[in-house]
Protein backbone atom coordinates (compact mmCIF):
# COMPACT_ATOMS: atom_id res chain seq x y z
CA UNK A 1 0.00 0.00 0.00
CA UNK A 2 1.37 3.25 -0.82
CA UNK A 3 0.46 6.13 1.43
CA UNK A 4 3.14 8.98 1.47
CA UNK A 5 1.94 11.43 -1.33
CA UNK A 6 5.47 11.60 -3.13
CA UNK A 7 5.51 8.03 -3.51
CA UNK A 8 1.93 8.24 -5.40
CA UNK A 9 3.20 11.46 -7.14
CA UNK A 10 6.03 9.08 -8.16
CA UNK A 11 3.76 5.74 -9.21
CA UNK A 12 1.49 7.81 -11.28
CA UNK A 13 4.07 10.07 -13.23
CA UNK A 14 5.91 6.67 -14.06
CA UNK A 15 2.56 4.90 -15.54
CA UNK A 16 1.95 8.66 -17.67
CA UNK A 17 5.79 8.29 -18.91
CA UNK A 18 4.78 4.65 -19.70
CA UNK A 19 1.94 5.39 -21.53
CA UNK A 20 0.23 3.48 -19.18
CA UNK A 21 -3.94 2.48 -19.48
CA UNK A 22 -6.27 2.15 -16.32
CA UNK A 23 -9.65 -0.31 -15.97
CA UNK A 24 -12.24 1.25 -14.88
CA UNK A 25 -14.56 -1.05 -12.68
CA UNK A 26 -17.65 -0.33 -11.15
CA UNK A 27 -17.93 -1.66 -7.10
CA UNK A 28 -20.11 -4.53 -6.58
CA UNK A 29 -19.88 -5.30 -11.06
CA UNK A 30 -16.44 -6.54 -11.39
CA UNK A 31 -17.40 -8.30 -14.16
CA UNK A 32 -17.51 -5.38 -16.26
CA UNK A 33 -14.27 -3.67 -17.24
CA UNK A 34 -13.43 -1.12 -19.57
CA UNK A 35 -9.63 0.31 -20.39
CA UNK A 36 -9.18 3.53 -20.90
CA UNK A 37 -5.82 5.54 -21.78
CA UNK A 38 -4.13 8.18 -19.19
CA UNK A 39 -3.99 11.08 -21.41
CA UNK A 40 -2.44 13.72 -19.14
CA UNK A 41 -0.62 14.28 -15.46
CA UNK A 42 -0.79 17.22 -13.69
CA UNK A 43 0.92 16.78 -10.52
CA UNK A 44 0.99 20.77 -9.32
CA UNK A 45 -2.82 20.09 -8.70
CA UNK A 46 -2.63 16.42 -7.96
CA UNK A 47 -4.99 15.55 -10.49
CA UNK A 48 -5.02 13.67 -14.40
CA UNK A 49 -7.15 12.81 -17.13
CA UNK A 50 -8.16 9.89 -18.68
CA UNK A 51 -9.92 8.93 -21.62
CA UNK A 52 -13.81 8.52 -21.72
CA UNK A 53 -14.95 4.91 -23.04
CA UNK A 54 -17.37 4.71 -25.70
CA UNK A 55 -21.09 5.36 -25.80
CA UNK A 56 -22.31 2.15 -24.04
CA UNK A 57 -19.71 1.25 -21.45
CA UNK A 58 -19.70 5.40 -20.64
CA UNK A 59 -23.06 5.00 -19.96
CA UNK A 60 -23.10 2.29 -17.64
CA UNK A 61 -19.77 3.86 -16.38
CA UNK A 62 -21.82 6.85 -15.40
CA UNK A 63 -24.72 5.11 -13.94
CA UNK A 64 -22.24 3.63 -11.24
CA UNK A 65 -21.63 4.70 -7.82
CA UNK A 66 -18.04 4.19 -6.63
CA UNK A 67 -15.47 2.82 -9.34
CA UNK A 68 -12.31 1.21 -9.02
CA UNK A 69 -9.23 2.74 -10.95
CA UNK A 70 -6.54 -0.14 -11.07
CA UNK A 71 -3.50 -0.73 -13.60
CA UNK A 72 -1.10 -2.59 -14.00
CA UNK A 73 2.25 -0.50 -12.41
CA UNK A 74 5.65 -1.59 -11.96
CA UNK A 75 4.75 -5.07 -12.44
CA UNK A 76 1.98 -4.76 -9.60
CA UNK A 77 -1.77 -4.72 -9.47
CA UNK A 78 -2.16 -1.06 -7.89
CA UNK A 79 -5.64 0.39 -7.54
CA UNK A 80 -7.67 3.05 -5.80
CA UNK A 81 -11.41 4.13 -5.59
CA UNK A 82 -13.36 7.39 -6.82
CA UNK A 83 -17.03 8.06 -6.23
CA UNK A 84 -17.58 10.86 -8.46
CA UNK A 85 -15.76 10.82 -11.76
CA UNK A 86 -15.45 14.53 -12.97
CA UNK A 87 -16.15 15.19 -16.83
CA UNK A 88 -13.62 17.59 -18.07
CA UNK A 89 -14.48 18.88 -21.82
CA UNK A 90 -11.45 21.02 -23.90
CA UNK A 91 -12.94 21.76 -27.07
CA UNK A 92 -14.40 18.36 -29.17
CA UNK A 93 -12.64 16.28 -26.56
CA UNK A 94 -14.07 14.68 -23.55
CA UNK A 95 -12.16 13.03 -20.25
CA UNK A 96 -12.72 12.33 -16.86
CA UNK A 97 -10.33 14.41 -14.30
CA UNK A 98 -9.29 11.69 -11.58
CA UNK A 99 -7.39 13.80 -8.09
CA UNK A 100 -4.49 12.22 -6.93
CA UNK A 101 -5.66 9.59 -4.37
CA UNK A 102 -5.00 9.44 -0.78
CA UNK A 103 -3.35 5.99 -1.10
CA UNK A 104 -2.57 3.49 -3.28
CA UNK A 105 -3.16 -0.23 -3.02
CA UNK A 106 -0.76 -2.65 -4.37
CA UNK A 107 -0.35 -5.91 -4.93
CA UNK A 108 2.08 -9.12 -6.27
CA UNK A 109 1.05 -10.38 -9.46
CA UNK A 110 1.45 -14.35 -9.58
CA UNK A 111 4.11 -14.99 -12.58
CA UNK A 112 3.10 -17.14 -15.02
CA UNK A 113 5.60 -18.47 -17.87
CA UNK A 114 5.56 -16.32 -21.29
CA UNK A 115 6.50 -18.81 -23.81
CA UNK A 116 7.93 -17.46 -27.06
CA UNK A 117 7.00 -19.89 -29.95
CA UNK A 118 9.97 -21.38 -31.64
CA UNK A 119 9.60 -21.22 -35.85
CA UNK A 120 8.94 -25.07 -35.31
CA UNK A 121 5.63 -24.53 -33.46
CA UNK A 122 2.89 -22.71 -35.67
CA UNK A 123 0.19 -20.90 -33.68
CA UNK A 124 -2.18 -18.80 -35.31
CA UNK A 125 -5.48 -16.41 -33.91
CA UNK A 126 -8.70 -15.84 -36.46
CA UNK A 127 -10.41 -13.08 -35.23
CA UNK A 128 -12.85 -10.82 -36.86
CA UNK A 129 -11.66 -7.05 -37.05
CA UNK A 130 -14.11 -5.21 -35.16
CA UNK A 131 -14.88 -2.05 -37.68
CA UNK A 132 -14.73 -3.86 -40.98
CA UNK A 133 -16.01 -7.42 -40.05
CA UNK A 134 -13.26 -9.16 -41.84
CA UNK A 135 -12.15 -12.23 -41.07
CA UNK A 136 -7.99 -11.75 -40.11
CA UNK A 137 -5.45 -14.49 -39.65
CA UNK A 138 -2.57 -13.57 -37.20
CA UNK A 139 0.68 -14.91 -35.92
CA UNK A 140 0.84 -16.11 -32.37
CA UNK A 141 4.27 -14.27 -31.16
CA UNK A 142 4.22 -15.66 -27.44
CA UNK A 143 1.68 -17.67 -25.30
CA UNK A 144 1.26 -17.69 -21.23
CA UNK A 145 -1.70 -18.92 -19.18
CA UNK A 146 -3.11 -15.56 -19.21
CA UNK A 147 -2.69 -14.11 -22.77
CA UNK A 148 -0.48 -14.34 -25.58
CA UNK A 149 1.01 -11.30 -28.21
CA UNK A 150 -0.06 -11.19 -31.56
CA UNK A 151 1.76 -10.65 -34.98
CA UNK A 152 -0.38 -8.64 -37.41
CA UNK A 153 0.32 -6.72 -40.61
CA UNK A 154 -0.52 -3.00 -40.07
CA UNK A 155 -3.62 -2.76 -42.08
CA UNK A 156 -4.62 -6.00 -39.85
CA UNK A 157 -4.49 -3.65 -36.54
CA UNK A 158 -6.36 -0.76 -37.56
CA UNK A 159 -9.14 -0.43 -34.90
CA UNK A 160 -7.46 -2.83 -32.32
CA UNK A 161 -6.73 0.25 -29.67
CA UNK A 162 -6.05 -0.53 -25.94
CA UNK A 163 -9.13 -1.83 -24.24
CA UNK A 164 -10.75 -3.50 -27.38
CA UNK A 165 -12.55 -6.79 -27.26
CA UNK A 166 -12.68 -9.66 -29.57
CA UNK A 167 -14.92 -12.51 -28.30
CA UNK A 168 -15.15 -15.66 -29.87
CA UNK A 169 -11.33 -15.83 -31.38
CA UNK A 170 -10.46 -18.99 -32.81
CA UNK A 171 -6.53 -19.96 -31.10
CA UNK A 172 -4.84 -22.64 -32.73
CA UNK A 173 -1.26 -24.21 -32.09
CA UNK A 174 -0.16 -27.26 -34.51
CA UNK A 175 -0.13 -30.54 -32.53
CA UNK A 176 -1.49 -28.86 -29.23
CA UNK A 177 -4.91 -27.01 -28.98
CA UNK A 178 -7.37 -25.53 -31.13
CA UNK A 179 -9.50 -23.24 -28.66
CA UNK A 180 -12.88 -20.38 -28.96
CA UNK A 181 -11.49 -17.50 -26.76
CA UNK A 182 -12.05 -14.08 -25.83
CA UNK A 183 -9.64 -11.58 -25.96
CA UNK A 184 -8.98 -7.75 -24.79
CA UNK A 185 -6.43 -5.79 -26.46
CA UNK A 186 -4.06 -4.42 -23.89
CA UNK A 187 -0.82 -3.20 -25.79
CA UNK A 188 0.48 -2.36 -29.24
CA UNK A 189 4.32 -1.92 -30.13
CA UNK A 190 5.49 -1.27 -33.91
CA UNK A 191 8.33 -4.00 -34.78
CA UNK A 192 8.56 -2.88 -38.37
CA UNK A 193 6.54 -0.86 -41.46
CA UNK A 194 5.22 -5.01 -42.19
CA UNK A 195 4.51 -6.02 -38.66
CA UNK A 196 2.94 -5.18 -35.25
CA UNK A 197 2.38 -7.22 -32.19
CA UNK A 198 -0.59 -6.71 -30.11
CA UNK A 199 -0.99 -7.93 -26.66
CA UNK A 200 -3.80 -9.52 -25.53
CA UNK A 201 -5.36 -10.91 -22.52
CA UNK A 202 -8.08 -13.49 -21.94
CA UNK A 203 -10.78 -12.67 -20.50
CA UNK A 204 -14.69 -13.93 -19.70
CA UNK A 205 -16.41 -11.21 -21.64
CA UNK A 206 -19.30 -11.85 -18.55
CA UNK A 207 -23.20 -13.08 -18.55
CA UNK A 208 -23.18 -14.22 -21.62
CA UNK A 209 -24.92 -17.82 -20.92
CA UNK A 210 -23.49 -20.99 -19.67
CA UNK A 211 -22.48 -22.50 -22.66
CA UNK A 212 -19.98 -20.27 -23.00
CA UNK A 213 -19.33 -20.29 -19.20
CA UNK A 214 -18.00 -23.40 -19.47
CA UNK A 215 -16.07 -22.92 -22.97
CA UNK A 216 -14.16 -20.48 -21.03
CA UNK A 217 -13.59 -22.59 -17.98
CA UNK A 218 -12.47 -25.16 -20.39
CA UNK A 219 -10.50 -23.00 -22.11
CA UNK A 220 -8.78 -21.43 -19.43
CA UNK A 221 -8.05 -25.11 -17.99
CA UNK A 222 -6.69 -26.10 -21.52
CA UNK A 223 -4.42 -23.14 -21.91
CA UNK A 224 -3.03 -23.41 -18.31
CA UNK A 225 -2.07 -27.37 -18.56
CA UNK A 226 -0.81 -26.03 -22.31
CA UNK A 227 1.95 -23.63 -21.31
CA UNK A 228 4.43 -26.25 -19.81
CA UNK A 229 4.18 -28.77 -23.11
CA UNK A 230 4.80 -25.97 -25.38
CA UNK A 231 7.36 -24.47 -23.39
CA UNK A 232 9.15 -27.80 -22.98
CA UNK A 233 8.81 -28.25 -27.11
CA UNK A 234 10.35 -24.91 -27.76
CA UNK A 235 13.17 -25.59 -25.45
CA UNK A 236 14.11 -28.98 -27.26
CA UNK A 237 13.59 -27.47 -30.52
CA UNK A 238 16.18 -25.15 -29.96
CA UNK A 239 18.78 -27.44 -28.61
Amino acid sequence: MARSPRLIDKILARHFDDHGHFWLIPKGDEDFQIAVQMVSNDPENRRFLIDQPKEIPLRHIKASGRIRVQAMIDQLVSWFYVDNLKERIEGNERYFEIPYPDQIDRLQRRNVFRVRLSPDVIGVVEFFQPTMSTLFVGRIDDLSASGCAVALCPDQAVALDVGVRLPSVKLAIDGFANLSVNLVIRNQRIVSQREWIIGAEFVDLGPAGVTAARSHSHASATLSALIPLVRRDCQDSTH
